[in-house]
């Protein structure tokens, strides 16, 4: 009974502005550009031609979630995050882009804590450790520049330079690149003894057709057989042209001064800085 009247008191107070009427003070709300402009999504989509959408700041509540062990050993904590500073209720977080998600991560993250992330990069000529202070709010965006096969549809054609096969690929939504991350898990640990099938895993999930073949076991047949400059050229592809943000960086060592340019890596204190 407790509980119950604990819900209801909680409800009531959601209905209240507290903050503005009590306190004076609103939690800020952002609007955050969608580097695919949601043309990927699919039509009946709030997500569809989406341009923006809207996120309130980090608060204690979301500090909660990011503390969550359950959440934590999942690997959802971030997401759960993400669903709680959308004021979108109705976007489901595994339907996003990959890189849509990675824009609102690190949006969120400077309304939270600021756009100061230290990072330990290491030099790839002396193998120093360097410490820089990076600045997220200087990231750039990667927009889509290719056209889809289809309007409102995730799908692209490229041709294989070596076989002259045309393939249509996808870019992989939250949901698939956590699909594809417990199955290499699983690869891992039970079928291949310790090696990884990036690659092919890679390719396995983001190629939906090969001269209109649609069949998976055909797909990963030729997938595992194709010449290894189509697979490079292929990722090359994909991934230079995955709408999201530009992680990658310029920096020059302090030891020896070599320039260097790195690929930005998101550790556990992205979201848990020293401040």
């Amino acid at each position: 009974m407790s509980n119950l009247m604990g819900d209801q008191v909680s409800q009531h107070l959601m209905k209240q502005n507290i903050m503005k009427e009590d306190f004076g003070w609103e939690i800020p709300v952002e609007s955050i550009p969608v580097p695919s402009s949601g043309i990927l999504y699919n039509p009946d989509s709030t997500l569809y031609n989406a341009k923006t959408l809207q996120i309130k700041a980090m608060t204690a509540h979301e500090e909660d979630i990011l503390t969550s062990p359950a959440l934590l050993k999942e690997g959802t904590a971030v997401d759960y995050v993400i669903k709680s500073c959308l004021t979108d209720k109705s976007i489901k977080i595994d339907d996003l882009l990959s890189g849509d998600k990675n824009a609102l991560m690190v949006s969120i993250r400077i309304t939270g804590y600021g756009n100061k992330y230290n990072i330990s990069p290491v030099c790839e000529k002396c193998r120093t450790t360097n410490k820089i202070e990076f600045d997220l709010s200087s990231l750039g965006i990667n927009r889509l520049e290719i056209e889809p096969v289809e309007k409102g549809k995730n799908a692209f054609l490229y041709e294989l330079p070596v076989t002259k096969k045309k393939i249509i690929f996808k870019f992989l939504t939250v949901g698939e690149q956590r699909e594809r991350d417990a199955k290499n898990d699983f690869f891992e640990k039970n079928v291949t003894q310790g090696v990884k099938k990036s690659v092919t895993s890679f390719l396995e999930h983001s190629i939906i057709s090969i001269e209109g073949i649609t069949d998976k076991n055909k797909i990963n047949h030729f997938i595992r057989n194709m010449p290894a400059y189509d697979s490079k050229s292929l990722r090359n592809f994909i991934i230079e042209n995955e709408p999201g943000l530009d992680m990658t960086h310029d920096w020059k060592c302090k030891n020896c001064n070599h320039a260097n340019n790195s690929s930005l890596a998101i550790t556990a204190e992205f979201f848990w800085p020293r401040i």
